[in-house]
């Protein structure tokens, strides 16, 4: 009996420690963690939430990039941080469901190393095409790579990037081939296509929506599952033909595992009033991304869906990280 009620103050004092740890948090400046380049599409959503938060906590939430590796330097950083909180991690879900499936070992678990806490923003991809290609709408190009399988190249990115992983799923999905070219960035691999160097790319909608509205590249369909705000006329693929079809760049928060779960809750509580706010809308409008918000659970949900459909394509497409 004593040693039942040892064990039980030990856990009251442990409930009421993260309570307190909960109801005092922030007590100091927070780091948020970015494992991509500053200008980019996370570190853009990092820095529009972690300034609301400054103001929110009145405590400075400061982004600190640590770049390279496909983000697990970032990723890494952050997984073997305390778990108190004071070290977020704002990344792509890539680290998360593109990285198990294309390199052989991975320097932090993607399951268990993490406490999600919420989905942040959504960056629209669309298949886009130079204006002289012998294709005007996604059936057009889907009958025509059929004829010439492997003829018809996109740019993208990079190997392995998120861009690369949408047009594998595209072709699998279509029953079609195409042949992809890497390129170092958006938009070289933009540029790439508009002078003709290949007919088809798969870019962020940001970077292609001046263009696109110029008349110097047509837009096929953009790769989310439901029209985007940013771009409402365009169609999707999956309302063209492919149901189900959902690739964009999705920025998402993260804190080391064992961060207590009140933290996490509470963190998610004000990050997502945050995403609601008009004013954090419009603002993410003139940037390209939409805000979206989720539970945990809800993030975990569309990693594990994603994790599981990206090891198929990247299986099938023979992809493999260099």
């Amino acid at each position: 009996m004593k040693f039942d009620l040892a064990r039980l103050a030990l856990l009251s004092g442990l409930c009421l420690s993260i309570g307190a740890s909960a109801q005092d948090y922030p007590s100091k400046p927070v780091r948020m963690i970015v494992g991509s380049a500053p200008g980019g599409p996370i570190d853009v959503a990092a820095r529009v939430v972690g300034q609301k938060l400054s103001e929110v906590w009145g405590h400075q939430v400061t982004v600190e990039n640590r770049i390279g590796a496909s983000e697990m330097i970032g990723t890494e950083y952050v997984a073997k941080a305390a778990p108190d909180g004071y070290t977020l991690l704002m990344v792509s879900l890539n680290p998360f469901t593109i990285n198990p499936a294309v390199f052989a070992k991975l320097p932090y678990d993607p399951v268990r190393s993490f406490a999600s806490i919420t989905l942040a923003t959504l960056n629209p991809m669309v298949l886009a095409a130079n204006p002289n290609a012998p294709f005007n709408s996604m059936m057009e190009l889907v009958a025509a790579a059929k004829l010439r399988p492997g003829d018809i190249s996109y740019s993208s990115p990079g190997l392995a990037t998120g861009n690369h992983i949408a047009g594998e799923w595209f072709a699998a999905e279509t029953g079609i081939k195409l042949f992809h070219i890497p390129y170092k960035g958006g938009p070289a691999a933009a540029n790439a296509m508009m002078s003709g160097d290949v007919p088809l790319s798969i870019v962020s909608l940001v970077q292609v929506l001046p263009f696109a509205k110029a008349g110097t590249m047509k837009v096929l369909a953009v790769t989310t599952e439901k029209r985007t705000p940013l771009a409402p006329d365009w169609p999707t693929v999956a309302e063209l033909g492919v149901p189900g079809f959902d690739a964009a760049v999705r920025a998402a928060l993260f804190a080391p595992a064992a961060t207590p779960r009140s933290v996490v809750a509470k963190v998610n509580t004000d990050v997502n009033r945050i995403l609601q706010s008009a004013e954090t809308r419009e603002r993410f409008a003139t940037l390209g991304a939409e805000p979206s918000g989720s539970t945990p659970e809800e993030l975990d949900a569309v990693i594990a869906k994603l994790r599981a459909k990206i090891a198929q394509i990247v299986e099938q497409a023979k992809i493999k990280a260099q």
